[in-house]
């Protein structure tokens, strides 16, 4: 098996940071009555749906395979978020978790962009707009608090 160029780990990393940000939104959106609140989860959803049809995308034009979260990490972060909402489901409690998971994103992102820097202008394109798209989530986020 070729060993994954930068441009595949940098679309690879999206599609990972794009379906954590999907997922987690899904789990979360059920746990609230505030329609605001819902509002910018599907807003945002939409965002996070788009980026990764984007990176499938480029990675089909490569001839790579997309590879989404693990089922461990699916399960570890479903417990995680299940755990912290267990006594707490206002929307202050899930803002800030939804604000930590932004933030969280964004270091992986910036983290992607120092470590894989041979990564297509388009990749890196995209990993921009994810990055700049998390930076401005995890201040909407705040603003629930």
């Amino acid at each position: 098996m070729p060993e994954q160029t930068d441009n595949e780990k940098v679309l690879q990393e999206i599609v990972q940071n794009t379906e954590m940000g999907k997922n987690t939104l899904d789990e979360l959106m059920s746990m609230t009555h505030d329609q605001k609140l819902k509002d910018e989860m599907l807003r945002q959803k939409r965002e996070y749906r788009r980026m990764n049809q984007e990176a499938h995308t480029a990675l089909d034009a490569i001839g790579a395979e997309a590879k989404g979260q693990s089922a461990a990490a699916r399960m570890s972060v479903s417990m995680g978020l299940r755990t912290r909402t267990m006594m707490d489901k206002s929307t202050r409690n899930l803002a800030t978790m939804l604000a930590e998971g932004s933030g969280q994103g964004v270091l992986d992102c910036k983290r992607a962009q120092a470590d894989y820097t041979e990564a297509s202008p388009g990749a890196n394109k995209l990993m921009q707009e994810l990055c700049d798209f998390q930076t401005q989530a995890e201040q909407t986020w705040r603003e629930f608090v």
